[in-house]
Order: C-alpha cells, then structure tokens, then sequence
C-alpha cells in the first residue's frame, strides 16, 4: 500500500470517528472498556494462584510470596483473606481459598456487567452517529445541482443511504469496541506473560510473525473485495429500483422474462465475488487456527519443562497456558477486525463521495436577494451544455418584459425544455447570462430567485400524502381557503370536493390514484397557490382532455395577467394569445415574433399550425 493510500484511509478513519468523538459517552464507555479488560486479565492469574495455593497446601509447605501478575493478585486477594479469616474463625489456607474462588465469581458479574453498559452505550452512540451521518448526506442530496443526478443512479444513492449507512453503524457499535478492548487485551496479556516468564513468553511468541502475516495477506486481498460488494449491492438496489418505478412498463410491453434475467445477472455477480470472498475466509481461518496450535503445543511442552526444572509452577503455566489463549483471540480477531474496517472504510468513502460532491449551482458568497421583483428577463448570447463540449443551446437573446406571456416551441431536443432549467437556476449557463430585472440571476440567492418563479411540468411529481399538502407544497401557513381556492382555479375543486375525505384524501405514491389530468391540476393549483411572479408551464396540459384544457386555459388567461410566462406546448391552440413566440431548431432561435407575424413567413410554425388547426398537410415538430 502507497503512503499516499495509507494517508488516505488514516483521514477517512479520522473524519468517521469524529462523529462519535464529540460525544460524553464515547469517552465514558473507553472507560467502561479499559476496566472490562483488566478485570477479564486479572482471572488467569486467580486461577494459577489458586493452583498453586492447594499445592502448597496439600504438601504442607508455605506459599511463597508471588511476583509480576500474580503477586498484584496475592496484594488484592490476601489482605481480604485476613480479614475473612480473623472476623470469621476461620483457618486461613480455608479463608483465602474462598476469597480467591468467590473473586473469580465477583470478576465475572463485574465482567458482564460493565460488558452489558458497553454494548447498550455504543449502541446509542452509533446510532446518534448514524443519525448525523444520514443527515449530512441527505442534506447534501437535497442541494446538489440537477447535473450531479443527471450522472446518478437513484438506486446506487439509495444503496449509500441505507446499506452503507447502517455497515458504518455496525463497525461504530462493534469494530470499535473490538479493536480497543483486544488492542488493551494484547498489551495487559504480554505483559502478564512477560511477568510470569520472559523466557517462556519469548517462545511462545514465536508465532506471532506468523499470524501477522497471514493476517496481512488475508486483508490485502479482502480489502477491494469489499469494495465490490458494497458497489455491486448499489448496482441490485438500482436495477430493483427502476423495476419497480417502471413496472406498468415492464408489463405493458410483457418484459418480465427479460427484466427477470437482468436482476438475475446482478443477482449472480454479487454471489460470486461473496463466494470468493467466502473461499479466502475458508482458507484464512484454518491457518490461523493451526498456527495458534502449534503455538500452544510449544507453551505447554517448553513450559512442561521449566515446570519439571522448578523454574515456574504449575499455577504458574497454568495462568500462563490461559493467557496464551486469551493472546490468540485478539490475533484471530485481527482478520475479522480487518475485515470490519476494510467494510466500514469502503461504506465511508462512498458516503463521504456523496457528501463531498461539488455543488456546481451554488450561491456566491455576496450573493444578495430580491423581495420585489417586477419580472423582467433578458437572455443575453446565453449558449448552454450539459457536458461541457456539446452546445444545446446557441446564442441565445431574448427579452422578455414585465407580464408578457412568451411561448416556447420546438422539435424534441431542440433546447426547450433547457430554456426552461436556466431560468430557475437548475443549471448555469455556459456562456452568456440571464438577468431578472436587470440583475445576473447568478448574483441572487438561490433559494431566493426561485421563491419568486412557479413551475408546473408535463408530468407533475405528486407526494403520497393527502390532496391538501400536495397543494400547499412549498407555501407555509396556507390558509384551507386559499387552498380551496387555487384549487378552483385549477379547476380541481370539485373533483376534491366529490371525494369522501375531500382535501385530506391520501393519494398513492406519486399520484398513482389520480389520472394523469387530474395530476397536472394538482400541480398547477400548487404553483398558483404559490402565487410566483414568474410562471412557467412544462406541457402542464398534455394530459388533459380538449375539454379540461379549454377550463384550464380560461382560468389561466385571468392568472397570467401582469405575470412573466413561460410556455412550452405542443398544441398551438393554447398560446395562440402569447405576447410573443419563439421557435428553436438545434438549440438556436429559429423564428420569433407574435402568432400574427409567425403566421405570415411560410416557416415551421405556419406549417404545423395548418396541420394542427386545419388540418392541412405539411411538415411536423
């Protein structure tokens, strides 16, 4: 691994533990972990002790004064044994054998009880951690730039929001735990078997090299496995995703098989690299396992010896032989504790991705704000691109005054609807500049210049929530009446009146109860509710009948008045009373003027509206 990859992780490691660093509890529960180990350290020595006790005791020889470990045992244990013996009559060799066995019982309870307050604190951590985390990144999806999901896949973000976010909430609740306690459990066991014998120790660890590089190679080939699997794993939430969103189409045109096997193909990558992954852990735990063996086979045969020469006692190996066990849990634990981190560092990097995504529409730092505004625009040589290369919009200049009503046609791709998202800011514009009311819209606040404009798109995203809130998106303390109201002028009332719940009827996710006209009206009544002094309409009537479109048309010649409008239609009978009319072939202005002045050029707009309106034949938009 590079130092530069090793800076990397270090600073991904560093900013995931800073959200549960800030927290009391973080520094309580190490803490609370710290005093866990030592206790669980302390009872090999009680037990070789207690050996070594009933030896001396049953040959009739007096116990001789202990060192390392186990004399900071007998300094605990013994001045309690004193005190049992001399208050309660006892025969101290009888005393201190109860103390000893009774505090291997006491360590225990201390044990699982400190072990309980672990797990139930940590678990409140992370998920506090967890909570800031998704919030962090939904707020940074909420103020991304509509280029930055035009690169996305709804699927994968869902992936990170969810299975990423709750893989970090793991290793917060038990990486972390795991990798303090058995970091502090590898220090205290050395140097309790460093104290019992140096010489045995040095042999034992003989071992240690060993595992270590196992431990290593296991985790450099795991590491981009778990990478994989998380990216695979976004890749099936994607697919699952976009069946689902478009399962009337799937169905319409009898896709299922087809859909089926795209989902299986998914379905079959994420087995394999699990599989593999599954083959190396195979592989990983059975040497380390037979290394650690053989590491005790050499404990208790060179320590057999040294108990055989008086070197050491046999309480002693005996404490021993239970601190080299206890030595292999955190060794083995190490390729788990990799693993772990290997899965918590790729579920990092992808949510912090999203996190740091640049914004590429953003505010300037004096960006100001316009609280009156009066609705004048102007296009001056605006040219637009989506990638940077590609032109969809070409010289650009357009003057739009105060309450004129500006229609806006064109072939498919012809640059219509991106007129439209420079407006509002969706996108910047690549060259050039739009100015409201003779300001750079670039120089205004975002959220600012798009509380003045309403838009009412072809097709409407309608929330699953009741009729009332869909209408009053976006307008706070609306008022039942001007609900009502706006939706009368969308000519929505009575349809919501004629429901039994009325206007807290719930409807489907995104709208599915209602029909596409009814939809759009919805939409349309939220806008007008709104009460922007820009407006601008996506198609907001082509899903609607002849009929619905003329009742539409009559409320909206009333609301269009001394309001800047935006019209993009296909049907030529609604902007017939357009102040002005533009026509866009490949991205650029192709012909402009009034319904009048259009109508005398023999041009596109004269030859689709004879096809529209009379019927005659000539060239399509």
């Amino acid at each position: 691994m590079s130092s530069k990859q090793k800076k990397s992780d270090l600073s991904t490691f560093k900013r995931l533990f800073g959200y549960i660093t800030k927290y009391w509890e973080t520094k309580a529960i190490i803490f609370v972990i710290v005093l866990t180990v030592f206790f669980s350290v302390l009872s090999p020595a009680i037990i070789g002790n207690i050996v070594d006790a009933v030896g001396y005791i049953a040959a009739g020889e007096p116990i001789p004064e202990a060192t390392g470990i186990e004399g900071f045992v007998n300094q605990m244990m013994i001045p309690v044994a004193n005190w049992y013996s001399a208050s309660g009559g006892i025969e101290y060799n009888q005393a201190m054998l109860t103390v000893f066995s009774l505090s291997l019982i006491i360590f225990a309870l201390l044990e699982g009880g400190l072990s309980y307050t672990q797990r139930y604190t940590l678990e409140i951590i992370s998920q506090r951690a967890g909570f800031e985390i998704r919030d962090d990144l939904y707020e940074s999806l909420l103020e991304q730039s509509f280029s930055f999901y035009d690169q996305q896949r709804t699927g994968q973000l869902m992936a990170r929001a969810t299975g990423d976010i709750n893989m970090l909430g793991r290793f917060f609740n038990f990486g972390f735990r795991l990798a303090l306690s058995n970091g502090l459990l590898l220090i205290l066991v050395i140097y309790s078997m460093v104290s019992i014998n140096f010489r045995l120790t040095g042999v034992s660890i003989i071992i240690l090299p060993f595992l270590l590089y196992t431990t290593l190679n296991f985790s450099s080939k795991i590491r981009p496995m778990w990478g994989e699997v998380r990216e695979q794993n976004g890749e099936i939430t994607a697919v699952l995703q976009e069946n689902l969103s478009g399962l009337r189409v799937v169905r319409g045109f009898s896709r299922e098989k087809y859909e089926e096997e795209k989902f299986l193909a998914e379905l079959m990558k994420y087995f394999d690299i699990n599989i593999r992954m599954a083959k190396l852990r195979a592989k990983f735990r059975p040497l380390v396992g037979l290394i650690s063996g053989v590491g005790i086979v050499i404990v208790i045969m060179y320590g057999g010896t040294l108990v055989i020469q008086g070197a050491i006692s046999l309480g002693s190996l005996i404490a021993f032989y239970f601190y080299i066990a206890r030595l292999m849990g955190p060794v083995r634990m190490l390729g788990f504790m990799t693993g772990m981190f290997v899965r918590a560092q790729a579920a990092a990097e992808r949510v912090f991705e999203i996190i740091d995504a640049e914004i590429d529409v953003h505010d300037k730092p004096d960006a100001e704000e316009m609280h009156l505004v009066v609705g004048h625009i102007k296009f001056e040589d605006v040219w637009f691109s989506y990638d940077g290369e590609n032109m969809v919009l070409k010289d650009i200049d357009l003057v739009v005054n105060p309450g004129q009503t500006v229609a806006i046609l064109g072939a498919t791709g012809s640059g219509k609807s991106s007129i439209i998202n420079l407006i509002p800011r969706f996108y910047d514009v690549t060259k050039g500049c739009i100015k409201l009311d003779g300001v750079d819209i670039r120089d205004l606040k975002i959220k600012n210049l798009r509380s003045h404009i309403g838009i009412v798109r072809q097709d409407p995203f309608i929330f699953s929530t009741t009729l009332k809130e869909n209408i009053a998106y976006g307008v706070k303390k609306a008022t039942d009446q001007e609900i009502e109201e706006a939706a009368r002028q969308a000519k929505i009332h009575e349809f919501i009146d004629g429901l039994p719940e009325r206007y807290d009827t719930k409807v489907g996710e995104r709208g599915v109860t209602l029909s596409g006209g009814q939809k759009q009206r919805v939409a349309i009544a939220r806008a007008l509710l709104k009460n922007p002094k820009i407006l601008i309409l996506d198609d907001s009537t082509s899903s609607v009948d002849t009929q619905t479109e003329y009742e539409i048309q009559q409320a909206l010649d009333e609301l269009l008045e001394n309001r800047t409008t935006f019209i993009i239609t296909q049907r030529l009978s609604s902007i017939k009373k357009a102040d002005y009319i533009i026509v866009l072939e490949d991205g650029e202005i192709h012909e402009e003027g009034t319904h009048e002045t259009l109508m005398t050029q023999n041009g596109i707009y004269r030859r689709l509206y004879e096809t529209q309106i009379t019927g005659a034949t000539g060239g399509t938009i």
